[in-house]
């Protein structure tokens, strides 16, 4: 009975200082973690007009927050004691993307160290955002009747390939300028003619205009058949053509594929797939139809084809492709 008592009596002796630090424990020793909220900018965009990005950020169980904008390996900040962060950074109009990172500094955690939240955003480029837009504008379009399915039988019809692609660019090319020119307003050269394309068919390219004509589209590859090489030569330089395709460039080809034969344009709304070996855009007219005797185009979105589908189309005499780019110098003025 002895050795019992003594065994509570030690069990007992052990258990209070166990007791003791429980008594000790208060909930408000804890130290909130900070929280940050970015109201803006928001993801998938880019500087505002002039150049410029404003940020607004809150935060919670924060006593200042920091503001810092990368670019080009350069770092820009702005800092503000608090629990509001609002800022416009003034910038000399970039052309590249950007990191933007908030961070809230808080309280110190249980080891001593400034408690932090943090978020972060890419800015896109001007470039990006042009092409994100027309891709939105493609996507949208494509859910529309009234583009879905639209006349393509005059050369002012909105259904005809040429019209959808320059419709896809103009709708916000006016937000743009290149650095290069700044004062001059942006514009896509319409289709070479028939006279100038010689010997090659008409649509093989658009008419020669520079930067300096307002035109900020650059020729990234062509490819025009050549009869002096065999025919497994050609079907290289077309192919490597088309493996360089890149979001955002525009195509402009004459051949004779499965919808039809002649000329056609179309955007690429993402880069080649090497994996696949394909290409992915949108258009207009590639398919099309008859309503009452007048000529009527179907819209695409997402299309995709392998490339061999289109080195079939152009690989012969007196056709080929050009693939336009986008220059790299454009800011929002």
């Amino acid at each position: 009975m002895k050795r019992l008592w003594a065994f509570i009596l030690l069990f007992s002796l052990l258990l209070l200082p166990s007791l003791a630090e429980e008594e000790e424990f208060s909930y408000s020793q804890i130290v909130p973690e900070p929280h940050v909220t970015l109201i803006s900018p928001s993801v998938n965009q880019s500087y505002d007009a002039g150049g410029k990005l404003h940020v607004k950020a809150n935060g919670e169980n924060v006593s200042s927050l920091i503001a810092i904008l990368t670019y080009d390996g350069e770092n820009f900040t702005y800092m503000v004691d608090g629990s509001t962060l609002e800022h416009t950074f003034d910038t000399p109009q970039y052309t590249l993307g950007a990191t933007l990172t908030v961070i809230g500094y808080g309280g110190e955690d249980q080891y001593g160290y400034t408690m932090e939240s943090a978020r972060t955003v890419q800015i896109l480029s001007p470039r990006d955002k042009l092409f994100k837009d027309m891709f939105a504008l493609a996507a949208k379009n494509f859910k529309d009747p009234y583009y879905y399915h639209a006349p393509a039988q005059e050369d002012w019809d909105r259904g005809i390939c040429k019209n959808f692609v320059m419709r896809m660019f103009d709708t916000f090319k006016d937000n743009y300028r290149m650095k290069e020119y700044p004062d001059l307003a942006l514009h896509m050269p319409k289709n070479n003619s028939k006279e100038n394309c010689k010997p090659y068919d008409y649509g093989i390219e658009w008419r020669y205009e520079t930067a300096a004509d307002g035109s900020p589209f650059e020729i990234a590859a062509q490819f025009k058949y050549d009869t002096s090489l065999t025919k497994e030569e050609n079907i290289a330089l077309c192919r490597k053509l088309l493996e360089s395709v890149e979001a955002g460039d525009f195509f402009q080809m004459t051949g004779d594929y499965y919808y039809g034969k002649g000329a056609h344009s179309l955007l690429f709304i993402a880069d080649y797939n090497a994996a696949s070996d394909s290409v992915f855009w949108t258009d207009s007219n590639m398919k099309n139809d008859n309503v009452d005797g007048y000529h009527y185009g179907y819209m695409q979105y997402n299309a995709t084809r392998d490339i061999d589908w289109f080195i079939d189309a152009v690989c012969y005499k007196n056709h080929g492709c050009t693939l336009y780019r986008l220059r790299n110098d454009l800011f929002i003025p």
